[in-house]
């Protein structure tokens, strides 16, 4: 069974935890319950936690986020709810996605950090393909995923073709060990860069797009479109002089947050 913390003074919050019956049924034991910072912080230290809810006052929750990232950057944090139904549901996506980074798979490669990296890009590959997310959904998922990107801030997409040579090492075979291209990319031009994260994907459809999205608490350059063709183009270079890849750049667009990719967006 997983184990849970809610962190949370909010009375409504409270009772539709304790209407909550099912748990075991579910896959997790009743959450641990604390009501501010100093009881979360005591919990986290003395008891294995599988994931966190928060619902505090904003001041203080930014304390206790500020803290997770410090001390626990991987644990997710599930949206919490004030009825029953939507705190199973919004607990559904978190069992997926401990199932997922708790899998055995009789390797040494794949450990919690290495399945949560792949987890976030599954998510961001769905994102920039076109899947419907509303931004309720993004904000949910970015924050269970613990993802550093802020999804108010501007955020940089970048298309690249591919090109067709017989001396590409990788033809055939991009889908292969969790998109090898992918990663291969990443350790091309892959990081932070100037206040963004650079993120390389490759679609089901086999489009490759380099995601820059903004860093939370972090100050953004004002160039960042140059200084990202730039970083692309570089990365583009080494890839092709040591790896043997053949990419250009076709198409850069400025969008004024990741929820431009939503659904629900509108100007």
């Amino acid at each position: 069974m997983y184990k849970l913390l809610l962190v949370s003074d909010r009375e409504d919050v409270l009772e539709a935890y304790d209407q909550v019956h099912n748990w075991g049924y579910n896959g997790f034991n009743r959450p641990h319950v604390r009501r501010d910072l100093e009881g979360a912080k005591e919990t986290l230290q003395k008891h294995h936690v599988d994931g966190i809810g928060i619902a505090l006052d904003p001041e203080a929750e930014d304390q206790l986020i500020i803290y997770l990232r410090q001390e626990y950057p991987l644990l997710p944090i599930f949206e919490t709810a004030t009825n029953p139904a939507d705190a199973l549901a919004h607990l559904g996506g978190l069992k997926t996605l401990l199932n997922r980074l708790r899998s055995d798979f009789s390797s040494d490669t794949f450990d919690e950090q290495q399945m949560m990296i792949r987890s976030r890009r599954h998510f961001f590959r769905k994102l920039v393909s076109g899947q419907k997310m509303t931004s309720q959904e993004v904000r949910r998922e970015m924050r269970l995923l613990r993802s550093r990107m802020d999804p108010d801030k501007t955020c940089i997409l970048m298309e690249l073709q591919q090109t067709a040579l017989e001396e590409d090492r990788l033809v055939g075979r991009w889908q292969d060990s969790d998109h090898l291209l992918e990663r291969e990319l990443f350790q091309s031009f892959g990081g932070d860069v100037k206040g963004y994260h650079v993120l390389p994907l490759v679609t089901e459809e086999g489009k490759v797009i380099v995601l820059a999205g903004a860093l939370r608490d972090q100050a953004q350059e004002e160039d960042m479109t140059t200084a990202l063709d730039e970083c692309v183009r570089e990365g583009i270079q080494h890839a092709e002089e040591y790896r043997g890849l053949h990419l250009r750049v076709t198409n850069v667009q400025v969008l004024p947050s990741l929820y431009a990719l939503c659904s629900d967006y509108a100007d």
